[in-house]
């Protein structure tokens, strides 16, 4: 699997990108905040400043003395006085006082004023191309003066500069190690998915008892393999009913073909009479007949159930389709001298596809004919009850044991072997009702008594 397409993959770039954008956010608002917090420390000693000359102003000293005072304190030794400018202006703009290291010069004001109130404002501008931050305040005297202080912004810049410098190299350090740690995790997350592709690849047609393992806690892939195993499960049982069909297939062809060859083969050992041979032709018919009859409906449930989910449904007129069976099966109601009866308290409809339910009710009642004794009758009933129709149809004959009731829908079964072929039976066609009316939503249900007759009913949507 090429790695670049692998799950991992995505997993780790996607968290790389998350832990990235959180990364960027966090150095955003850090280096708005480190700059913030040095603007304000560096606008504070200006505020000091501002506040020591004002002082001076109010006590009422002279301008030298102001200059002599001020340019010599030895707290501003500290913060080295050459990074230190100030001077006062009069009403008129004119400088009276200033610092030593202005060399006559002025503190430049610009256009982009941070003004705190209509007496003190805060700007940027630059001195000898080098910049520096200026603060201003007008005094409250009678005489107006403006004092401003500035100083170097260099420390300001360089500070958040290497702010900056610390934060790239980190953020390097930091993506390469979501990369990694990102891998990482992914590889072990995804581990049992490993597990479950190993186990998968192992399941095949021969080993359907395979199973994916279910381990750790009920979390998504917990249910995807659950939900796997089950399909698994639904797989093996119909591999092992596609096998039961075949082996049952086999079996039905191999027991007419056996009978059908001895038959022949008996005929052909020596001279047989008229008779013999007309016995031996009409034991072969029935076998013929039998196959015909089981490859038809062989194929005709393979091909309806295989394209389920084509049925074409529509409003079928339930009292001509009931008709309709009956007239199909006329050679048999004259043939045996049956007594059929088809009672329908009032028209009804079914909604569903015409030709699956006219081979619904010609199998139910060909059965329900070919276990009725000669002379006797079978009955069809129809009501209509809570938005579905029932159809029951009724036989006087032979009945079905209780103990074989629960498989009777199953392909191939059949109550006695013998009888069932001495009547044509293929063990088909109960099978093929089932899936016609689970194909419409339907139910269909079979009680029986031996000696008594059995009774199938059937419920079905109205149309």
């Amino acid at each position: 699997m090429n790695f670049f397409k692998s799950i991992g993959w995505r997993m780790t770039i996607w968290h790389s990108i998350m832990f990235m954008v959180g990364l960027f956010l966090f150095c955003v608002f850090l280096t708005f905040t480190f700059s913030d917090m040095l603007t304000k420390k560096v606008d504070s000693m200006l505020a000091r400043e501002l506040s020591l000359i004002t002082y001076c102003l109010e006590k009422r000293d002279s301008f030298a003395e102001i200059e002599q005072h001020i340019n010599g304190l030895p707290s501003f030794a500290g913060v080295n006085s050459e990074e230190i400018y100030w001077h006062i202006e009069n009403g008129r703009g004119e400088i009276i006082a200033r610092s030593h290291n202005l060399h006559g010069k002025r503190i430049k004001r610009s256009n982009v004023l941070d003004r705190k109130d209509e007496n003190f404002s805060v700007w940027d501008t630059e001195f000898n191309r080098t910049p520096i931050r200026a603060m201003s305040m007008n005094s409250k005297e009678k005489e107006k003066y403006q004092v401003t202080v500035a100083t170097y912004s260099r420390m300001l810049n360089v500070s958040i500069l290497n702010l900056k410098h610390i934060l790239f190299f980190l953020t390097l350090y930091f993506v390469g190690f979501s990369v990694i740690m990102g891998w990482l995790i992914s590889k072990k997350t995804l581990q049992p998915i490993n597990q479950i592709i190993s186990t998968a690849n192992q399941i095949s047609a021969k080993r359907l008892n395979e199973r994916l393992p279910i381990e750790g806690p009920e979390d998504e892939l917990y249910s995807l393999c659950l939900t796997l195993n089950r399909m698994i499960d639904r797989l093996e049982v119909s591999f092992t009913q596609v096998q039961q069909f075949t082996s049952d297939v086999s079996h039905e062809l191999r027991t007419s073909l056996t009978i059908i060859r001895g038959e022949l083969d008996v005929a052909l050992n020596r001279t047989r009479t008229e008779e013999e041979y007309k016995r031996v032709i009409h034991t072969v018919l029935e076998e013929v007949i039998y196959l015909s009859d089981m490859a038809e409906k062989f194929l005709y449930l393979s091909r309806e159930t295989s394209t389920s989910n084509q049925i074409k449904r529509k409003t079928v007129d339930g009292v001509f389709l009931l008709q309709y069976v009956r007239n199909h099966l006329q050679s048999m109601v004259i043939k045996k001298q049956i007594k059929l009866n088809i009672h329908e308290n009032e028209p009804f409809t079914l909604y569903g596809d015409e030709d699956l339910l006219r081979r619904l009710f010609i199998n139910l009642m060909e059965n329900a004919i070919k276990y009725t004794p000669e002379g006797g009758t079978v009955e069809i009933k129809a009501w209509n009850k809570n938005e579905f129709i029932y159809i029951e149809v009724i036989d006087h004959g032979i009945g079905i044991p209780k103990e074989h009731l629960p498989f009777i829908f199953q392909r191939f079964y059949r109550v006695d072997d013998s009888r069932s072929r001495s009547q044509g039976g293929t063990g088909l066609g109960l099978s093929l009702c089932k899936w016609i009316v689970e194909a419409h939503n339907g139910t269909i249900e079979v009680r029986s008594k031996p000696d008594e007759g059995t009774r199938v009913i059937v419920k079905l949507h109205a149309g």
